[in-house]
């Protein structure tokens, strides 16, 4: 009995160390080719590992640069070698079979509204179109490893593919007309540049979300995750993070979605478990759920 006794104290004690154990958690961040985007969702980990502190402990943030890795590369990286611990990256099937998913999604529904970039010799000619269909008639530009890439293919758009780093410029010399930016993307990826416009009279909607990502044995950090990221949603401080950041905040007020003609699509690469996440209220910013909204 003595013996029980002492043995559960053990249990209780070692138990109660792996709760508030400080959790070590790696990212890759990009130094050499900055994108000020990644301060959101950089914003947004830190924020579910604060919520979650008084139930897993403290947690220790850690960047790693790997400037090199492609987004394919880095969730490969996280899925198989002891270098990364979360990503945040656009979901598919596949990834959310490779990877353990958090599924929450971090940008509100944003990711499946866009709109597009196109070369300013090409204002007119799109102007002149009166039916968002007919856009499936130009070519889109997407990343190699982008999840979008399969659905624009699987809808019958014609895509030219590259490296997400070279598609700007291979728009500028019109290897393509047309390329799908989130709705939060695509001012701040052209300020510098006078051969691109965001164009004026369209947009595209499909269902699709962002998610951090970890290893698919990272149970503790997925579960960790998941509870602050719900703890942020219930007590308001995510949509407040959301709603202050600048990009975000910008694009809300340039964008115009409800005065565009909207090409939708379906997104067949969607896992029933993202489709379900997409009907909950909570998740999405209202103006934006009929965008994003999957077909049953």
């Amino acid at each position: 009995m003595r013996y029980l006794t002492v043995l559960s104290y053990v249990l209780v004690g070692l138990f109660c160390s792996l709760a508030k154990a400080t959790d070590t958690v790696r990212y890759n961040i990009a130094q050499h080719m900055y994108d000020p985007k990644q301060a959101y969702y950089l914003s947004v980990l830190q924020l579910a590992l604060e919520k979650s502190a008084h139930k897993y402990g403290d947690y220790q943030l850690i960047p790693l640069s790997l400037d090199e890795a492609p987004q394919g590369r880095t969730l490969d990286l996280l899925a198989n070698k002891d270098i990364l611990d979360v990503h945040w990256s656009v979901t598919s099937i596949e990834r959310e079979q490779q990877l353990g998913t958090v599924y929450v999604p971090l940008m509100r529904g944003l990711m499946g509204a866009r709109l597009f970039l196109i070369h300013k010799d090409n204002v007119q000619i799109f102007a002149n179109i009166q039916n968002a269909q007919k856009l499936k008639q130009y070519s889109f530009g997407s990343g190699i490893d982008w999840p979008d890439t399969k659905i624009y293919e699987r809808n019958d758009i014609d895509v030219a593919t590259s490296d997400g780093s070279h598609l700007h410029d291979m728009l500028a010399h019109k290897r393509f007309d047309l390329f799908p930016r989130a709705l939060h993307e695509p001012w701040s990826e052209i300020a510098n540049r006078a051969d691109l416009v965001v164009e004026a009279n369209f947009a595209l909607c499909y269902p699709t979300v962002m998610y951090f990502f970890v290893n698919k044995d990272n149970h503790r950090l997925r579960k960790r995750l998941t509870y602050g990221l719900e703890k942020a949603i219930e007590d308001g401080s995510f949509e407040k993070r959301w709603q202050a950041n600048p990009i975000i905040a910008q694009a809300l007020l340039k964008s115009h979605l409800s005065d565009r003609k909207v090409l939708k699509i379906n997104n067949p690469f969607m896992s029933i478990r993202t489709r379900d996440t997409l009907q909950v209220a909570r998740y999405l910013y209202q103006p934006l759920q009929q965008c994003v909204m999957p077909s049953l």
